[in-house]
């Protein structure tokens, strides 16, 4: 029994999307004066250690630089993020499906009164 992967021209796509769509975040926190008044330093290093485990796994697979550091700087920074998750905002993607029956469940018409 095998498990099925997914095509290496994909993985890099979809990696490339990612640190792609990072940098385009991190810009527009810099540019955009709405979002930078909002915007704090742990914001910028969250930002950072979300693409961390994309940007080493990316050049571990394709051998750019030490392999074995970027093996093991991939699988730190992805220890790291997952340690994180629960105490910031990246909770969110864990939270957003409760959240959303939370509140549909209040705006519903179904009962007619809040739950607090």
């Amino acid at each position: 029994m095998s498990l099925w992967s997914m095509p290496d021209f994909t993985a890099d796509a979809a990696t490339v999307i990612c640190i792609l769509s990072g940098i385009f975040l991190l810009l527009r926190r810099l540019i955009r004066p709405e979002v930078r008044i909002l915007t704090e330093p742990r914001d910028y290093s969250l930002l950072l250690m979300t693409l961390l485990p994309f940007i080493t796994g990316f050049l571990a697979y394709h051998q750019l630089g030490n392999y074995r550091i970027m093996m093991y700087l991939h699988m730190l920074s992805a220890e790291i993020l997952l340690i994180l998750i629960p105490f910031t905002k990246l909770s969110h993607m864990i939270l957003f499906f409760f959240t959303r029956a939370f509140i549909g469940f209040e705006m519903g018409s179904r009962r007619g009164t809040r739950t607090w």
